[in-house]
């Protein structure tokens, strides 16, 4: 006789939920039974400096906190959402029924941050664990305090999660030439880069001739050299009468050239030239898509083509029509007192036509990029730690900062490649 036995459907899913319980539990057991008894205690054998080194893990991967037979895995999830801080309970090894969560524990989270104010997260329940309330930005580095309460008893740990730190001193700052500057209000600029040349204004340059025709008996100046106005220049003499006169200067400049000789003969041709190059034009080109967003008054900064020195102006004058070559000419006075900006001279000039008011500003020259992410290094005392700055609109030299930065923090402008060297160097990691 053949004996057949008949088990109703719901009993195979009610051995599977006590599988899945039963693993549960197993997973919990291995790790807590992994602790030593000092460690479960929160302590170690062998000093803070080893337990900080290989922190207790949960089942979930979370930091395990354990004190008397109770223990919280503190969590940071962040698959397919933005971090959040879960909590996961566990009594006597084993996980707290998820209907105890609401009525049997409460709980608090406190996170210091490098230079920050701290943050309070509380938490209500979500399935089997705790939901914190507040989203956990990057970078994860910082001091944590946790609180709890269990049927009426209290728990409460301090462990440090860092990461992206590293600890300089003044003197090791100087001697790898990390400069800082502080976050700050400033102004995204739009610029456009065109190149010019330096030119004589024509309503300052002089071609001084004889008030009738003569022979000149004497040049008192050359070229180079700097008159007054009113500096004799030249003695002529008529030939008529033979009566000597003089030709002074009509106003103060440089002798730029001379176009007779002693003994010449004139009439009506130039005899000197006075160039006043106090002041000069640069005179910038600009292809028909520049001179759409150009207009007068937009400011410049004009460089020498070595970078040795730099001015600047605003443009005075935009060409109605283009060359020959689709090029319109755009224009702008500079002070030239120390005779620095020669005409003829090709420069480089970087024209503003917009600028944006930004709450705050970092310079390009700070930003590094740490695990796919752009970052910078701030800087309070002598910790340096990076931040994770949400970047918004830029110029060539600086971005606009929408968070992630604390307002007037200090941060390195420069070499902060040296402070991303020695965090990769002391193993710094992302942990959870």
């Amino acid at each position: 006789m053949t004996a057949l036995f008949y088990i109703p459907t719901y009993s195979f899913q009610k051995l599977i939920d006590v599988a899945t319980q039963l693993v549960l539990t197993l997973l919990v057991a291995i790790t807590l039974l992994s602790l030593s008894g000092s460690a479960l205690a929160g302590e170690d054998d062998h000093g803070e400096e080893a337990h900080a080194e290989e922190p207790a893990k949960g089942p979930h991967g979370g930091r395990l906190l354990s004190k008397d037979n109770f223990a919280v895995e503190v969590s940071i999830y962040e698959t397919g959402v933005e971090p959040e801080l879960r909590l996961y309970f566990y009594q006597d090894q084993q996980p707290v029924a998820a209907a105890d969560l609401k009525a049997k524990v409460q709980a608090n989270v406190t996170i210091n941050r490098l230079g920050e104010t701290a943050e309070s997260i509380n938490f209500t329940p979500e399935l089997d664990y705790l939901l914190g309330d507040q989203i956990i930005r990057e970078p994860h580095s910082f001091a944590v305090e946790v609180a709890v309460s269990y049927q009426g008893k209290s728990y409460d740990w301090h462990y440090d999660s860092f990461e992206g730190r590293t600890v300089l001193s003044e003197r090791s700052v100087t001697k790898a030439g990390i400069e800082l500057e502080q976050a700050a209000a400033g102004q995204i600029r739009t610029q456009l880069h065109l190149f010019g040349v330096v030119a004589v204004i024509p309503e300052q340059q002089y071609q001084v001739g004889a008030a009738y025709s003569g022979i000149v008996r004497n040049l008192a100046v050359k070229v180079g050299d700097q008159v007054k106005k009113g500096q004799i220049l030249a003695q002529l003499q008529n030939p008529a009468t033979l009566k000597n006169y003089a030709i002074t200067a009509p106003a103060s400049g440089e002798i730029t050239a001379t176009f007779v000789n002693v003994g010449s003969k004139v009439t009506e041709q130039p005899i000197i030239e006075i160039s006043d190059l106090s002041s000069v034009y640069v005179e910038m080109s600009a292809f028909p898509g520049d001179t759409e967003q150009l207009k007068i008054g937009d400011a410049f900064a004009v460089k020498d083509l070595h970078g040795h020195q730099s001015a600047q102006s605003s443009i005075s004058y935009i060409a109605p029509q283009m060359t020959g070559g689709h090029i319109a000419r755009a224009r702008g006075v500079i002070a030239n007192n120390e005779g620095h900006w020669r005409p003829g001279m090709h420069v480089k000039t970087d024209v503003t036509v917009a600028s944006i008011d930004a709450p705050m500003v970092i310079k390009k020259s700070a930003l590094q990029q740490w695990n796919d992410k752009t970052v910078i290094f701030i800087r309070v005392g002598d910790t340096f730690e990076i931040r994770m700055p949400e970047l918004g609109r830029a110029d060539d030299t600086q971005v606009e900062v929408l968070s992630g930065v604390p307002a007037g923090a200090s941060y390195a402008t420069s070499n902060s490649f040296i402070l991303k060297a020695d965090v990769l160097k002391s193993g710094a990691s992302h942990d959870h």
